[in-house]
C-alpha cells in the first residue's frame, strides 16, 4: 500500500499512557493523538507496548489502533520498556504512541520473514523486492526480531541498495522481559523476521547515534581470529593483550572492567585515525587463558582494528550531549522523534529514570516522541547503517 497526501504543513502528536488495562491505555493514547492532530488524518502511527501486559493480544491491539486511527499505516512492537514525552517507563505497563500527519510524503510498509531474507543477497534484489528507486531518496524505519532476523544481511542489502540512506529502528525486546516478542505491521502480526516503513517525499530525517562507552588503551590489529573467537591481536595472544590492558587501568577503571569491558570493532579504517564513535560495540562473552583466546559477541576478521571500551554513565551522558549538539536547529516545520535506547541504558546505567529523553528534550526542545528499550539499535554512522549495542539511536522527522 502506498499513501500519498497533498502538500501542506506536517503535524505530529504523541502520547504515553500508563494503565493496568492495555485496552484503556491504547484507546486513551489514540484519543489524545487524534485530538492533537485536530481533525487531520493520521497517516503513520508507531506504537510500542511494554511487556508486562501479559494478556495482550497483538492482533487485537492492531485492530483497536486501526479503528481509532482509520487509514493510518501501523507499525509497532512489544518491549521491556517504552519511552514517550519526558518519561522512560521500564518494566511497568504502558503504551507509547506517535501519530503523524505527513502531507507530501509517501509511505510503503514492508515485511521480511527469515525465509525472505535468506533469498536477499544483493542490493539489487532488495530494490526489486521493494520496487523503490534510490533516486527517490527514501528513509527507512525498521523493527526486527533479534532471535530470527539475520540483521547483518538485512543491513547489508539496505546499505548496498540505498547507499547513504538512513535505516533507523531497533530489535524488539518483549522476549527479554520473559514473554513472547512480536511486531505488527498493518494487520499482520510477526513473531519472527522484520517489518518497517519506507518514507520519501517532503520529509527531512536527521539521525543521532550515541554510544555509551569510552575507549581505553591502544588500537590493535586483529591478526588471527575464528569467527567470534579472537586469537591474536598484533601478533600476540588476545588474552595476554587483554590482561595487560586491565592491569594498566586505574583502580576505578579496573573495578568497572569486571562487568563493563567491551570490544570496539572499527566500522571502517580512517586515514586521520579512529575516534570515539568510529567503533561498533560488542560484549566480551568469555576468555580461554590456556588457549590465549577472547570470545567476542560478533564475528571478527583478521585485518580489522579493535579497541577495548568501558561502559559507564559519564561516557554515555557526555557522548549523547555532544551528538545532540551537532543536530541542526529546528526550522519552520515541527519535529518529531523516534528513540531506540539500549536495554543496558536507562535507570540501570544512569541511576535515575528518564535520562536520555530528558537530555534530548533539554537540548532540542519539547517534541512529539515515542520509543522503546531495544535489544539492539539500528542507525547510521558515517553514511552506513549498523546494528549497535549500548546506544541511543534517534530519528528526528521534520
Amino acid at each position: 500500500m502506498i499513501v500519498v497526501t497533498p502538500p501542506s504543513r506536517k503535524a505530529f502528536s504523541s502520547a504515553l499512557v500508563q494503565d493496568a488495562d492495555w485496552r484503556r491505555a491504547a484507546s486513551s493514547a489514540a484519543e489524545r493523538v487524534r485530538a492533537d492532530l485536530g481533525g487531520r488524518p493520521c497517516d503513520l502511527a508507531v506504537a510500542f507496548v511494554s511487556e508486562p501486559y501479559r494478556s495482550l493480544e497483538a492482533a487485537e491491539l492492531a485492530g483497536l489502533l486501526s479503528k481509532e486511527l482509520p487509514g493510518a499505516v501501523l507499525l509497532g512492537c512489544n518491549a521491556a520498556g517504552v519511552i514517550g514525552p519526558g518519561r522512560e517507563i521500564e518494566h511497568a505497563p504502558a503504551v507509547s504512541l506517535l501519530g503523524m500527519n505527513l502531507p507530501g510524503v509517501r509511505l510503503q510498509p514492508f515485511t521480511f520473514s527469515p525465509g525472505d531474507l535468506a533469498t536477499l543477497s544483493t542490493g539489487d534484489q532488495l530494490l526489486r523486492a521493494l520496487d523503490l528507486y534510490p533516486t527517490e531518496r527514501p528513509n527507512f524505519l525498521c523493527l526486527a526480531d533479534p532471535l530470527t532476523c539475520d540483521v547483518d544481511r538485512l543491513l547489508k542489502v539496505f546499505n548496498e541498495g540505498y547507499p547513504g540512506r538512513p535505516l533507523v529502528g531497533g530489535l524488539s525486546s518483549g522476549a527479554a522481559a520473559g514473554g513472547a516478542g512480536w511486531i505488527f505491521s498493518e494487520g499482520e502480526i510477526l513473531s519472527e523476521g522484520a517489518a518497517g516503513v519506507c518514507l520519501w517525499g517532503d520529509l527531512e530525517v536527521d539521525t543521532v547515534v550515541s554510544q555509551g562507552c569510552r575507549p581505553v588503551g591502544a588500537c590493535f590489529l586483529v591478526t588471527k581470529s575464528d569467527r567470534h573467537v579472537l586469537r591474536q591481536l598484533g601478533g600476540r595472544p588476545a588474552f595476554e593483550v587483554l590482561r595487560e590492558l586491565v592491569e594498566s587501568l586505574s583502580p576505578d577503571d579496573r573495578r568497572l572492567a569486571k562487568h563493563s569491558l567491551m570490544a570496539g570493532i572499527a566500522m571502517e579504517e580512517k586515514r586521520g585515525g579512529l575516534q570515539p564513535g568510529n567503533f561498533f560495540i560488542r560484549n566480551l562473552i568469555g576468555v580461554d587463558p590456556a588457549d590465549g583466546a577472547v570470545m567476542v559477541g560478533a564475528s571478527v576478521r583478521p585485518g580489522q582494528t579493535l579497541q577495548f571500551h568501558l561502559r559507564d554513565a559519564r561516557a554515555a551522558a557526555e557522548d549523547l550531549e555532544a551528538m545532540l549538539g551537532k543536530v541542526p536547529a529546528e526550522g519552520a516545520s515541527p519535529r518529531a522523534g523516534l528513540l531506540f535506547s539500549c536495554l543496558g541504558r536507562g535507570k540501570g546505567l544512569f541511576g535515575a529514570a528518564d535520562h536520555d529523553i530528558k537530555m534530548i528534550e533539554s537540548r532540542l526542545g519539547p517534541m512529539a516522541v515515542a520509543g522503546f528499550f531495544a535489544n539492539g539499535e539500528l542507525g547510521p554512522v558515517g553514511g552506513r547503517n549498523y546494528v549497535h549495542g549500548y546506544t541511543s539511536s534517534l530519528a528526528l522527522l521534520s
